[in-house]
């Protein structure tokens, strides 16, 4: 008899640790939104995954960036430039937001990587760009390169820029020439979607962990 209890106990034990478990994993598991929430919380989820076409760039520390970097990772791009005044600074603070909060959170972001392109490659060079991008985060690269591979990989990604006039006296001359989006590839090293200023950070880590978790 005293078995037989002992052992029912044991079984009632087991059951609602098992509930428990996934009763907890359930509150801590990001839920995953539909596209149209995605959308409403400021991440656009392409309706299909878009290849990239064949890049290369490379970091003032040599390190190379192409379509095998990005290949089991997730990897936000976005493009600025190191005299923006103020949408830059504000998207890359998110990003190291983002960052930050995940560490904190506990998450493993060593699949998480950020590049930086600049769209002033005649004013930010490899050195200027990289230490920009690593002041907000140290595990941030920045990059420079042609306008030619600036502006194929700028459209292939749905971001509008022009080229900077010839003659120019103020740092906001590129505020009207490039669109603030924070684009995100997915492990496929495909173009999977965006985030649309303005940015917050809850949305963008509800969207980001919805659409990665």
């Amino acid at each position: 008899m005293s078995r037989n209890i002992n052992l029912t106990i044991l079984l009632i034990l087991v059951f609602m640790g098992t509930v428990l478990f996934f009763f907890t994993k359930k509150l801590t598991t990001p839920r995953e939104l539909s596209r149209e929430e995605l959308l409403v919380n400021g991440f656009y989820e392409l309706p299909q995954e878009r290849k990239i076409s064949n890049f290369e760039l490379k970091t003032s520390d040599g390190i190379l960036l192409n379509n095998e970097f990005l290949l089991n990772k997730w990897t936000l791009i976005y493009f600025g430039f190191t005299r923006c005044p103020d949408e830059c600074p504000v998207t890359m603070s998110i990003a190291r937001d983002l960052f930050n909060t995940l560490l904190e959170k506990g998450v493993d972001i060593s699949n998480l990587k950020l590049i930086l392109i600049s769209i002033d490659p005649e004013h930010d060079d490899k050195e200027l760009i990289n230490r920009y991008a690593k002041g907000f985060f140290s595990e941030f690269y920045g990059v420079q390169t042609s306008r030619p591979q600036l502006l194929s990989l700028a459209t292939q990604l749905d971001v509008l820029i022009t080229a900077p006039p010839d003659h120019h006296n103020e740092d906001t001359y590129h505020l009207d020439n490039h669109q603030n989006n924070l684009i995100l590839i997915n492990q496929s090293g495909n173009y999977h979607g965006f985030f649309r200023p303005p940015f917050n950070l809850e949305n963008v880590l509800l969207t980001y962990q919805s659409v990665v978790f």
